[in-house]
């Protein structure tokens, strides 16, 4: 009997289980499926998007508006409504729509152009609609902030596996991504896996949870997510995934997030002007553990910075935005203290490993320069396959809760003479600590990598906020150049309970 090609075999692959999705009654283990399937073969690159496309610059690719008739569920008695996005710009994959209705028939979306305006749109070319094989993602809205007839934005899948939701009266500011491979290696280049295709739950008319499955491909892993994501205060997605390795890689990042931080009150050094106080979609990282909550001030420096955080009983992470005072910020066209912090809570049985923190150099707010993932101990190699749960929640006004007694601020000062030595402010608030009298016998407990050494130790009452601050200084030999690794928490002398969560923070010359 006649072999086929191997790419051909591919196509047959992808193309006929996708057909049988779409017209079969779907559900998540099909995802799964379609994952294991395209694991087992070779990895196929999408196609190109034409040139018309691939080339428009930002304004162009805003110019083209969905059209009104083209809202998915606008005629439904449903709380939620789907806008879909066209390619180009940035965004040249095409990713694969289906709808599946509430007897769950699923049936694919195929790209048209009566979905879209172009009216404003200024291009040499025609768009040539067989050349269009998809879209590049969708936003999702729902009645959240205003009356059941406003239907905001709280949420768009577009890029990559890169996807962003927004709880009550929040604006957009980090991202997260369903896997992150290899990133920010000395020898090995970052892999962006695509979600390829998604599957869209029609909800029922009272339904206030709305049901996302993805099918994600890459050279090195496939993968299938539900994501079941319900607005809110906080709105939060519960996501599962499985995921099938082609080969392994140096470096897996489960539950990533990204976000920027180009300066706040703990970067004085910043050899440019700005009007702002600080501009930052994100300031600082939380990892809770059963021993210890500790947080962890971002940072803007000049080189690539690392860091690693045991986590073998993680109970949670996310970047967070602490401040929320706008006069920090003074910037009324990008409302940066109303960014949403975003916190990973794993469900089930997570392996030991650590999370990862990267803090690249930026010189402006358009990038984003700060990654935060969870990477198992045990990397998984070729042919293994993965399943996790969490869920991720976008907050802003209950995110003290996960941290009530905390830091809030972290400021540096030069030592004029000693170019070598800092002078750190933290304060800390807190219920805890609020109710505490001023001559109550609090002590900061504070810890040097072997590189520092901490003088001048001093802990005392704030009277304006009513929390507890902490000064000290730090020195340094004249010839170091590593990093000086900080910790620092407020404890009772009396009792040795800890009282605060657990700052630390990396300084380096």
């Amino acid at each position: 009997m006649r072999t086929l090609p191997l790419l051909k075999q591919i196509l047959i692959v992808a193309i006929g289980c996708t057909s049988a999705l779409a017209q079969e009654h779907h559900h998540f283990e099909r995802v799964v499926d379609l994952a294991r399937e395209r694991a087992a073969v070779a990895y196929q690159a999408p196609a190109s998007l034409p040139n018309v496309l691939a080339e428009l610059n930002y304004d162009q690719y805003r110019a083209i508006d969905t059209a009104d008739d083209a809202i998915l569920w606008a005629d439904q008695a449903s709380k939620f409504r789907i806008e879909l996005l066209h390619l180009g710009y940035l965004f040249k994959k095409p990713v694969q729509v289906h709808i599946v209705d509430p007897e769950g028939s699923a049936r694919l979306i195929p790209f048209t152009k009566d979905r879209f305006e172009y009216s404003r749109l200024v291009v040499h070319e025609s768009i040539e609609e067989s050349a269009i094989g998809g879209y590049a993602g969708f936003r999702l809205r729902y009645p959240l902030n205003g009356g059941p007839s406003d239907f905001d934005e709280i949420g768009s899948f577009i890029g990559a596996s890169y996807f962003r939701l927004l709880g009550k009266d929040q604006r957009y500011g980090l991202s997260a991504r369903g896997l992150a491979l290899d990133t920010v290696l000395p020898d090995a280049t970052e892999e962006f896996p695509d979600f390829v295709a998604y599957w869209l739950h029609q909800p029922q008319p009272d339904a206030d949870v709305l049901e996302i499955h993805a099918l994600l491909d890459s050279p090195s892993v496939a993968g299938a997510f539900r994501f079941l994501i319900e607005p809110g205060l906080s709105t939060v997605a519960k996501i599962d995934v499985t995921l099938c390795f082609r080969s392994a890689r140096q470096s897996v990042g489960l539950a990533p997030l990204t976000s920027m931080y180009w300066f706040g009150e703990n970067h004085k050094e910043r050899p440019f002007l700005d009007w702002r106080p600080e501009v930052h979609d994100s300031d600082g990282l939380l990892i809770e553990t059963p021993i210890e909550t500790q947080w962890r001030p971002l940072y803007n420096h000049h080189a690539i910075r690392n860091a690693w955080f045991s986590a073998p009983e993680m109970a949670g992470f996310g970047l967070f935005q602490r401040d929320r005072d706008f006069e920090s910020y003074q910037d009324l066209s990008n409302p940066y203290w109303l960014t949403p912090t975003a916190w990973i809570s794993p469900l089930g049985d997570w392996p030991a490993g650590d999370v990862r923190l990267i803090e690249l150099p930026t010189n402006n707010e358009a990038m984003d320069n700060v990654v935060c993932y969870f990477q198992p101990s045990d990397l998984p190699k070729a042919g293994d396959e993965i399943s996790y749960s969490y869920e991720l929640g976008w907050k802003m006004e209950d995110e003290v809760s996960l941290s009530p007694n905390r830091a809030i601020s972290t400021r540096l000062g030069e030592i004029v003479g000693f170019p070598d030595t800092r002078r750190f402010v933290i304060d800390f608030i807190g219920p805890d600590l609020e109710a505490l009298p001023a001559d109550a016998p609090i002590f900061a407990e504070i810890t040097s990598s072997t590189n520092g050494y901490v003088t001048e130790n001093q802990c005392f009452k704030n009277v304006k906020t009513e929390g507890w601050r902490v000064e000290f200084k730090l020195d340094t030999d004249d010839d170091n150049v590593q990093p000086v690794e900080l910790r620092c928490f407020l404890k009772d002398p009396v009792t040795g309970n800890r009282l605060s969560e657990t700052w630390t923070y990396q300084w380096s010359p």
